[in-house]
This record gives C-alpha cells, structure tokens and sequence, in this order.
C-alpha cells in the first residue's frame, strides 16, 4: 500500500548506515543533507506517489493534519524532520556539531580513601572519529543526529503502518 514510501524509508535506513560508518566530516555531511532530504521525502511520496490511490491519499491526509498539530506524538516531524530539512535544504546549514572534533567536559567528584573531603576534577577532552555527532539547538539538542534520525525513522514506522490499518478498514468496509 504505501510501497513507494517505505522504499524511501528503507532508504533511509541504508544512509543512517552510512553516517555510522563515516569518519571524514564532509563526507559525512553530504551524507547527512541525503539522509535529511530522505526522511522528509517519505511524506511528499506517500502523499504524491502512493497517493494515488484515494484511500492512502485521505488516510495520508488526516495523518499529516495530526502531524502538523502541536500534538507531542508527532513532535519529531515537526521540531526533526521538517526543522531540520528546511535548514538544510533551504539555507544550507544544520543543527549538527560541524565540526570533526567535539569538545566534551567531563566532571567528577573522587572521595578519597582515607577520607576527608570530596576532590572533584574537570577535564574537557576531544571524541572525534564520528563517535559522537550532536545536535547544537533545539529539542534534541545534546542528542546524537543519528540517534534522532533513528527515531524518525521509527516514527515513520509507525506512522506508515498505521496508515495501512486505517486503509485496510476503511477497504473491508467497503467490502
């Protein structure tokens, strides 16, 4: 039923895949701009493509008014997945760390042995290599980007399916 759509979803999964795996910043950019571009598209092909069949086409219709409401369920679509390829596509820049390194501090508190007082110690440190990849503003700012497209990807998921449950109703009412 919305075949289209879940192949660019699948799509997606393959160019999460990507940003795992990706060490060399620019690389690792373009291919976060495809992934971006790809999880927003799941919802213009659903609506274009797999659309066309009026079933998917109003069941995808009253989904996406939800999704457009201020109704939290669906924040990730609007605050992610939307946010985040209007910064892309439309100014070309990103809620993501741009840089290869990201500084990171670290504080602990260490109680001696031999008792006395707490010592706390502070050190800021560099991870690089991708291992970590945050998002610099908004509702999932500290969050990994991957991380955050992980959950879009799932949102979809569900959203997907449950746009299939309601096409299935509403063509066995028909009988």
């Amino acid at each position: 039923m919305t075949v289209k759509a879940r192949e660019v979803l699948d799509d997606c999964r393959v160019a999460l895949s990507l940003l795992e795996e990706e060490t060399d910043i620019q690389r690792w950019r373009i291919h976060w701009a495809a992934a971006v571009a790809l999880i927003r598209a799941v919802g213009h092909v659903l609506d274009k493509v797999d659309g066309g069949d009026q079933i998917i086409k109003q069941a995808a219709d009253a989904a996406f008014k939800q999704w457009k409401s201020a109704d939290p369920k669906h924040e990730i679509f609007r605050e992610f997945i939307e946010r985040e390829r209007n910064n892309l596509l439309k100014e070309y820049r990103s809620d993501v760390h741009p840089l290869a390194e990201v500084a990171l501090a670290v504080e602990f508190t260490a109680q001696p042995v031999d008792g006395g007082p707490p010592v706390r110690f502070a050190h800021v440190g560099k991870i690089g290599e991708n291992i970590y990849r945050p998002l610099l503003d908004g509702t999932w700012e500290g969050d990994d980007a991957r991380d955050v497209l992980s959950e879009a990807i799932a949102w979809w998921e569900r959203e997907l399916a449950a746009i299939e449950q309601e096409v299935a109703r509403r063509q066995s009412a028909q009988g």
